[in-house]
């Protein structure tokens, strides 16, 4: 009898600790390979598991950032980590929007799906750590929803800072909520986050209520990048 109680303990603990490492964690603490793995196998199906709501997401994402940017805005957006192309096809369906985005991946089949959604947009495979642009080269950068699964989160904030234009948009997510718990070096209180922001070249930062689990983090890039 014990040792059928310690074998469903086990079998208990195992299952705890897949289901931490897969779904709330998304593979982050397996390395980078095992994050991408993740994303290329559920491709096809991660906008049906998001379930966007195309009314919601113009409302809460497309307008809000196409009214930073201004109407006559005809630069560039970078999205990073644009999996299946989520700012990308919102930014598409603003009338007034003159500008153009290109999405960043590591994920080939993701990127795949995104030019399925919208065709002729540029799509980049790349690492988000390493970006391949030259400094203060993009107008505006975002990453929604990503962060916390990068191998190093305050890297790829400031690789998307290194790459902002002066006076550029950022517009990025923190995870909240009380998964982020189960989340260690992977996210940010409010408090930890605008510390970190303060001591970048940034500008006019700010943490706005957004989603169950994300905030949206709004910020503009100084003159000087030191």
């Amino acid at each position: 009898m014990s040792w059928l109680f310690v074998i469903i303990l086990c079998l208990i603990i195992l299952l705890l600790l897949i289901y931490w490492q897969f779904i709330i964690a998304e593979g982050t603490y397996l390395g980078q390979g095992v994050v991408t793995f993740l994303y290329d196998w559920y491709a096809l199906q991660y906008d049906a598991i998001k379930e966007f709501d195309e009314a919601d997401e113009i409302t809460w994402l497309g307008l809000p950032l196409f009214n930073v940017i201004s109407d006559d805005f005809e630069g560039i957006i970078l999205d990073v980590a644009t999996g299946t192309g989520r700012l990308p096809r919102v930014m598409n369906r603003i009338p007034n929007f003159k500008g153009n985005v290109i999405g960043l991946d590591y994920s080939k089949k993701m990127i795949m799906v995104a030019r399925q959604h919208v065709p002729g947009v540029p799509m980049v495979i790349a690492d988000a750590m390493h970006l391949p642009f030259a400094d203060e080269s993009i107008p505006v950068v975002s990453c929604l929803e990503a962060m916390e699964f990068f191998p190093v989160p305050a890297q790829c904030l400031e690789e998307m800072v290194r790459v902002l234009a002066p006076h550029g948009v950022l517009l990025t997510t923190n995870r909240i909520g009380w998964e982020t718990k189960f989340l260690p070096h992977r996210t940010w209180s409010a408090f930890e986050l605008l510390t970190m922001l303060d001591q970048m070249p940034l500008m006019d930062i700010a943490i706005i209520p957004w989603e169950n689990i994300y905030d949206q983090v709004w910020a503009r890039k100084k003159e000087l990048y030191r």
